[in-house]
């Protein structure tokens, strides 16, 4: 078993827009990237994503200066190479926006064969909260809805409830039955993992929170470091930031690059405490 980080990387490339040309297009059609997407698929256009893994041996876990479950970090990309996997192609656009769209439920819990979840504290919690939510937002039996249903032929003890539409007449709600005998899915393999010792939640010690922000940066040309730093200026000169929470912003910013502080600290007329 081995660690693993998913991204999907569009193959056109990333195209954004500066803020005055933001407000111009934004300010002439609000969903201006949905209304591309939808003309651009309708065209035959269709966009396209590939999907690339990270990996990582959980025996070399430790032996990075950042926690590698920590989900504010990024993996390096020269240590540990993007490897395709995949892709994805959005070839037809939706006929029902409500049923295929408003009503979708994503959930981190549900995962295939051959994949499971690591000890990452927010995915921890994502994996719990999810499924709660969409049945707040969908109804108890949101995974009923064709949109959410399984493709495949499936068999479990859901039954009734608000909003149900499945009849059922012959089967019963548990399990082992003579009147239902099914039987258990045949199980997948899973990875056993070996421990010894306490289990313990607590603060990940290896935080290292201002290499990767300063690293990320210092890759970037003139133009946009300088978009960067005023947009930091005008949301610190709010008249509402105290002093205090300037100084502390851009100590945090000089501990990431001491250049990027120092540029904050003059235009914005705080001594900083270097």
């Amino acid at each position: 078993a081995h660690y693993v980080k998913f991204h999907w990387k569009p193959t056109c490339g990333v195209k954004v827009l500066l803020d005055e040309e933001a407000i111009k297009v934004g300010g002439s059609n609000h969903s201006h990237a949905t209304k591309d997407l939808y003309d651009s698929i309708a065209a035959g256009s269709y966009p396209e994503w590939k999907l690339f893994v990270q990996v990582i041996d959980p025996a070399d876990e430790d032996k990075f200066d950042f926690d590698p479950l920590d989900v504010t970090k990024v993996w390096p990309e020269d240590i540990l190479p993007l490897q395709p996997v995949g892709r994805l192609v959005l070839n037809k656009n939706i006929d029902n926006f409500f049923n295929e769209n408003e009503q979708i439920a994503f959930c981190p819990a549900i995962v295939v064969p051959g994949v499971h979840y690591s000890d990452d504290k927010l995915l921890q919690s994502r994996i719990f909260s999810y499924a709660d939510s969409q049945r707040h937002r969908l109804g108890p039996n949101y995974l009923q809805l064709p949109v959410n249903a399984p493709k495949s032929a499936h068999h479990n003890n859901h039954h009734d409830g608000a909003m149900n539409f499945m009849h059922r007449d012959e089967e019963v709600n548990y399990f082992p039955s003579r009147m239902d005998p099914v039987r258990h899915a045949e199980k997948y393999p899973t990875h056993p993992f070996p421990c010894s010792g306490n289990r313990e939640k607590c603060m990940i010690e290896k935080e290292n929170n201002f290499q990767q922000p300063g690293e990320r940066f210092r890759s970037w040309d003139a133009d946009r470091q300088e978009r960067f730093v005023q947009r930091f200026v005008e949301a610190l000169a709010e008249p509402r930031v105290t002093h205090e929470i300037r100084s502390i912003w851009i100590s945090y910013w000089t501990q990431a690059d001491k250049s990027l502080g120092q540029k904050l600290a003059t235009r914005l007329n705080v001594k900083p405490n270097f």
